[in-house]
């Protein structure tokens, strides 16, 4: 048992012979301070500062404690100035049905309807009832329809029964068994609710593969060709960067979220209490910070930090062909890619060193093993070895000396990484040439694998002459500063933000265009395979067109790619030759009038369904907000009420943005909505990039919980925009359990535009009654407002199909 555990315990043995001398001496007061504070505080692991609100207003009412870790978990009623309940003997089980415990004790009764009704309009789960001396525990706001009086209840009758069942007592109401849920388990046996299936469920072949015809197979093949095969080609490398490079940290003027918020995305990294090194900029609107190539000087690496996709990639190349052109001319430069399948088959230090040997022997020819340049990188050692022991050989017995000279050197170079240390410090000094190593793309690997190659980087820049950048997630390099590796290491790290989304689609696009006409050249193009390049060509004019006139559609990429432009330029690609779209009509009309703009909700359907012929929450970009856990039919709001209080509440934060996450609690709790399913909500938000953590740490954790959050672009795209479309609800109709028999039996597996258009007005109607029923005088919500839009969209696409 852990020692908070024993402790506990020796502190309620203790406040058993304190209550048993002092019978008959208390009255409210001091039962309340020396039995029931007691109790809590020091004899169930709750702290009295951080995990309780005392005499809480709720409603014109007062809760006497609510219980929060760090949400409000537990309300706890005590004994009332004039009501006393006494649990009689007899009662030594443990589990009772509470009709029966509050049959003949109606003081008991109404103490644990008071507390169930606190529990019901703060959405907290559960309630205890106590005067000190005896406990009554129980499930105060339950999801199975039956009010908590119908349910069962823990009942320790006697603080001797506390003692005696102490292992019970803490594991369901210590606040570590609170946490676990283990009272509920008790109660209830699981908090497993079953839903009706979902449409999803019951379709043989979901999610099903989406099939293209010839000409969408082509220009998904070339797609992925022209934007990604060529521009990695070494031929291409700086016509690339010169014609698609652009800068990082430009703000995006169709981001859905505040400008502030954009240009302190990096803020997000540490929360306040938290000791944390200096974050920069790597580029500022005069260009490349002065400050990074002033770090190469210190002998510790220089950290690179940018989220997945934001362009650390392209700016090491912009920085190493252009930025920097004339400081990495005549130095040795290793760019390690730990992208490539190679990484995986090997020891991490073991890779470093081959990849650095096969570049300095593939990009430099140079061949360290060569064996004029081992006797050349051991010239004094040899020295020394010839004044030693053996050195007499080398006239007694000259073939005798020659093998123990190449024994020597044979153990020189069998530890691989100390001999390549010793070999490139050879030829900084012969060759006067500086050596700079960029390990990139450490953040496609795990947390561990990143730590670990933080450590071989910061082993290379101490001890071997070279300097050393490494690229980091943002994340793990909070996460290492607070428990591993990094701690109390760096003074400084720089970021990469992403550049405007749509002046790298524009530039991306038109290089293709310079590909697909042969304006550009390269040998990478399959030239022995019949390929239309001009459908591509024709394809990627369409593309460009309507990103140039379409701010939707710009607007869409922007907000849904979340600053990762790796995804937008996926979307892009989806777009191109995707079997979503009727393609054969798009070049037609292309071809006989010069254009066709794409219209939005084409472009939203390759991006929802992607090569799904269904949507699939669990590979499309896009978050299903309706989804639920619970039967509980207000919860398909919920997560739009909790967007809408983050989004709102958040302009007016002082806070960069954020809100306290026990703030989204009151709010959700307020709204009679109960903290698991607040959770459920917060991380599905949170794993889906709809909102962020400060910390970067996950909302709900055991460990380690976040203490704030803010809205993204991406949650701002699904709460502003998403719901009033009909090409949405289309995609998400079939992942949305429908609890009310009536209308589940309208959702229907349909593919006809006109069926599915009745089926997304049903499924809206059904929506619109859940809605109905939470207070909307309570919330900043409009939910009437989407739906109304929804409905007209709706109304457009009939019009335009009809």
């Amino acid at each position: 048992m852990s020692s908070e555990y024993e402790s506990a315990y020796q502190r309620i043995e203790g406040l058993l012979k304190w209550y048993k001398s002092h019978t008959g001496e208390r009255n409210e007061a001091t039962t309340r301070l020396h039995l029931i504070d007691e109790l809590l505080f020091e004899c169930m692991g709750w702290d009295k500062r951080s995990d309780c609100v005392v005499e809480e207003s709720i409603e014109g009412t007062y809760s006497d404690y609510s219980l929060m870790c760090p949400r409000r978990t537990v309300i706890v009623e005590a004994k009332k100035e004039g009501i006393y309940f006494d649990i009689p003997s007899g009662f030594t089980n443990r589990d009772y049905k509470i009709r029966t415990i509050v049959k003949d004790i109606p003081p008991l009764c109404i103490a644990i309807n008071q507390a169930a009704a606190y529990c019901q309009q703060r959405g907290t789960p559960f309630g205890i009832v106590t005067n000190g001396y005896q406990l009554v525990a129980f499930i105060g706001s339950r999801q199975d329809g039956l009010p908590p009086i119908e349910g069962r209840a823990v009942v320790f009758e006697s603080m001797e029964a506390m003692v005696e069942d102490f292992s019970l007592f803490w594991r369901l109401l210590s606040k570590s068994g609170i946490l676990e849920r283990n009272l509920l388990a008790r109660l209830v046996g699981t908090d497993t609710v079953i839903l009706p299936n979902k449409l999803s469920q019951v379709i043989p072949i979901y999610p099903g593969v989406k099939s293209r015809n010839f000409i969408q197979t082509d220009l998904h093949i070339l797609a992925d060709l022209v934007f990604e095969d060529i521009i990695g080609s070494q031929e291409l490398e700086i016509e690339f960067l010169n014609k698609c490079y652009c800068q990082s940290g430009a703000l995006s003027q169709y981001a859905l979220i505040s400008k502030s918020l954009l240009s302190n995305r990096y803020e997000s990294l540490f929360v306040n209490h938290e000791e944390h090194p200096t974050i920069v900029p790597a580029i500022s609107k005069r260009g490349l910070n002065p400050e990074l190539l002033a770090e190469s000087i210190s002998k510790r690496p220089i950290l690179i930090l940018g989220d997945v996709g934001v362009g650390k990639t392209i700016f090491f190349r912009h920085f190493i062909h252009v930025d920097a052109h004339d400081v990495f001319a005549n130095a040795i430069v290793f760019y390690i890619d730990f992208g490539c399948k190679a990484a995986f088959t090997m020891d991490l230090r073991e890779f470093v060193v081959d990849e650095i040997q096969r570049q300095l022997h593939d990009k430099f020819n140079i061949d360290i093993y060569e064996r004029s340049f081992v006797r050349a990188v051991y010239h004094n050692a040899l020295s020394r070895f010839e004044r030693g022991i053996y050195g007499s050989l080398k006239e007694t017995d000259p073939k005798e000396f020659k093998q123990k000279e190449i024994n020597f050197l044979d153990n020189k170079i069998q530890d691989a990484e100390q001999f390549l240390q010793d070999a490139l410090g050879h030829i900084t000094k012969g060759r006067k040439q500086q050596v700079v190593i960029f390990l990139d793309n450490a953040d496609q690997r795990s947390d561990d694998i990143q730590q670990q190659l933080f450590i071989i980087a910061q082993s290379m820049a101490t001890n071997w002459p070279v300097t050393v950048f490494l690229a980091l997630r943002p994340e793990t390099f909070q996460r290492s500063q607070r428990l591993g590796s990094m701690s109390a290491y760096h003074l400084k790290a720089f970021t990469i933000a992403p550049p405007r989304i749509d002046e790298v689609l524009i530039k991306r696009l038109n290089f293709g265009l310079d590909i697909a006409s042969g304006r550009l050249q390269s040998s990478i193009l399959p030239k022995e395979v019949n390929v239309d390049f001009q459908k591509v060509a024709s394809f990627l004019t369409i593309v460009k067109y309507s990103l140039e006139q379409s701010t939707e559609i710009v607007e869409c990429v922007d907000n849904l790619s979340g600053g990762n432009v790796r995804l937008g330029l996926d979307f892009i690609k989806r777009l191109i030759g995707s079997g979503h779209i009727d393609t054969r009509k798009i070049l037609d009309i292309h071809t006989l009038s010069g254009r066709y703009l794409v219209r939005l909700h084409e472009f939203l359907r390759t991006i929802i369904f992607g090569d799904t012929i269904y949507y699939d929450p669990d590979s499309s970009p896009v978050e299903n907000v309706f989804d639920i856990a619970s039967d509980d039919s207000r919860e398909h709001l919920l997560s739009l009420l909790i967007l809408e209080f983050v989004d709102r509440i958040g302009k007016q934060s002082a806070r960069h943005g954020f809100v306290g996450l026990e703030e989204v609690y009151e709010y959700s709790q307020g709204l009679g909505f109960l903290v698991n399913q607040v959770d459920d909500h917060l991380c599905r938000l949170w794993k889906k990039k709809l909102l962020e953590t400060a910390g970067r740490i996950k909302p709900i954790d055991k460990d380690v919980s976040a203490t704030a959050i803010r809205i993204t672009t991406v949650g701002a795209y699904h709460l502003h925009r998403l719901p009033r479309m009909f090409v949405y609800y289309d995609a998400i109709v079939t992942d949305t359990p429908v609890l009310l028999p009536q209308y589940r039996n309208q959702i229907l597996d349909v593919s006809d535009i006109k069926e599915r258009l009745i089926r997304s007005e049903n499924f809206l109607e059904y929506l619109e009654k859940c809605g109905s029923l939470i207070d909307s005088s309570k919330t900043g919500l409009d939910w009437q407002f989407l739906i109304n839009d929804a409905k007209d969209n709706i109304i457009d696409i009939r019009a335009y199909n009809s």
